[in-house]
């Protein structure tokens, strides 16, 4: 027995078993008459033994890690041999009450273990058969039971709604003598042994809002950050091609089987996720991501990415810039059939045109200065609107007066940007369409005066501000 209470005095708890035994009150004597004065010793310590399991049964309470739904009682069942002691980690005799069925009683074998840490939780496992289950899988199980019993007595009242009255009046019958027969052969207990125990933590989805969004944020691994292309970026020949691969998160689960959890899960994180994540692109991806996501979600997102390199302004020129440009030059993409090439930019244009963004990100690592201004003004007629515009350096913010953006905010009209392309790339296949390439200077002109207003026109960033 010594050696019992040596293991209760090293458990780091509220209120050591010692201190509580000896504020206890004594305890009522048994209902015999006249009993031994050894017997009566040995009873006063199997009671004290009792009080104690019964404490450390109510810590378990207090902080386990069972079941989410059942709700009831275990009571300690005193036993009728006055030498069996009542230890941790020892087989108990219990009963355990339903709360929602009081009437409902059933015997069971419990072992509860101290906690291994000064900060943990106590264990507790339940006989199950020949073996032993854990309490979180048997009063799971003790709940679907009742769940069953509870479908069987609407049975029973269906049965008798449709005037079949001697066969649900002989079910009742038959049930109330199965539930009086398991209830003589299970013992009451006294309310001082019993302890009443449920569901410690709040359903999930019961949760204060916020807190379900941190939980699901950390199991799905969202940084804020996503990259839906991974792949090599371009075929198309030109001066620099980059690979574009990032490891993904470890996560215990992915975005996808997190919005399959429920419909009403899906309902508040898919807007949720698509108005506060960064979306970031490279040279493809863009169009796929946007016909997938479907209308409801385009119209949620908020910020995206884009990282071009040294191909940003060759493919604004092809996807979105304004069609007098493109017709303009009519830079190739190397599609097949080649009508395709017309088709995506039909489809992309239409698609960007839903978004209404509140930043606009630029990536401007391998970017030509003097490209920068152009690349910016076919993005921002692209979409719906665009709050802000933010422009980063190899993923580092760089303020307005950087060097990258020299001339950024320079009154320059479409006309004076197409001269300065045609200049530059004129002589090099891949830029242009080869009947562009074989024109002059002036034919470009003129070309452009077919649509004069629209070339003439300045961009003057109304309404455009930089974080």
């Amino acid at each position: 027995m010594s050696g019992y209470y040596d293991t209760l005095c090293s458990l780091q708890t509220p209120t050591s078993p010692l201190s509580y035994i000896s504020s206890l009150e004594s305890p009522s004597l048994p209902p015999s008459p006249v009993l031994p004065t050894l017997s009566i010793t040995k009873w006063l310590i199997q009671e004290q033994y009792l009080r104690v399991f019964v404490k450390h049964l109510t810590w378990w309470a207090s902080d386990h890690d069972s079941s989410l739904q059942f709700h009831g009682k275990i009571g300690v069942l005193p036993s009728q041999n006055i030498d069996e002691t009542y230890e941790l980690g020892k087989s108990v005799k219990c009963v355990l009450t339903y709360a929602h069925h009081p009437e409902a009683r059933k015997q069971i074998v419990v072992r509860l273990f101290p906690p291994r840490e000064a900060d943990g939780r106590y264990a507790m496992v339940v006989r199950s058969g020949s073996g032993w289950m854990s309490a979180r899988d048997f009063f799971n199980k003790e709940h679907s039971v009742m769940l069953q019993a509870e479908s069987k007595s609407k049975t029973f009242k269906e049965l008798w709604s449709k005037e079949k009255r001697t066969v649900a009046s002989t079910a009742k019958k038959q049930d109330e003598k199965t539930k009086l027969r398991r209830q003589a052969s299970v013992r009451e207990v006294d309310d001082r042994y019993t302890v009443a125990f449920g569901p410690v933590f709040h359903q999930f989805l019961r949760l204060p809002q916020e807190i379900q969004d941190m939980i699901w944020v950390t199991a799905a691994g969202l940084t804020g950050m996503y990259r839906p292309c991974r792949h090599r970026t371009s075929n198309v020949p030109g001066p620099h091609i980059h690979e574009n691969f990032y490891p993904r998160p470890d996560s215990p689960i992915t975005i996808s089987t997190m919005l399959r959890v429920c419909k009403a899960l899906n309902a508040h994180m898919a807007p949720w996720i698509y108005r506060t994540t960064k979306f970031q692109f490279e040279l493809t991806g863009f169009t796929n991501f946007l016909w997938i996501s479907g209308p409801e979600n385009r119209k949620n997102l908020r910020r995206v990415t884009f990282k071009f390199s040294s191909l940003a302004l060759l493919h604004c020129l092809r996807w979105l810039s304004p069609d007098p440009v493109f017709l303009l030059f009519d830079p190739p993409a190397y599609t097949s059939p080649h009508g395709l090439q017309y088709f995506w930019r039909c489809q992309i244009q239409d698609l960007a045109r839903e978004l209404h963004l509140h930043t606009l990100t630029l990536d401007l690592q391998g970017v030509q200065p003097n490209h920068v201004q152009m690349v910016v003004r076919i993005l921002r007629q692209a979409f719906g609107s665009v709050k802000y515009i933010r422009f980063l350096d190899d993923s580092k913010d760089i303020p307005e007066g950087h060097w990258r953006l020299q001339g950024l905010r320079e009154k320059k009209s479409w006309r004076a940007m197409c001269r300065e392309w045609f200049t530059a790339y004129s002589a090099n296949g891949g830029y242009m369409s080869d009947a562009r390439r074989w024109k002059t200077m002036e034919d470009l002109e003129n070309d452009m005066d077919v649509k004069k207003d629209f070339f003439d026109s300045i961009d003057d960033w109304q309404g455009v501000q930089m974080p």
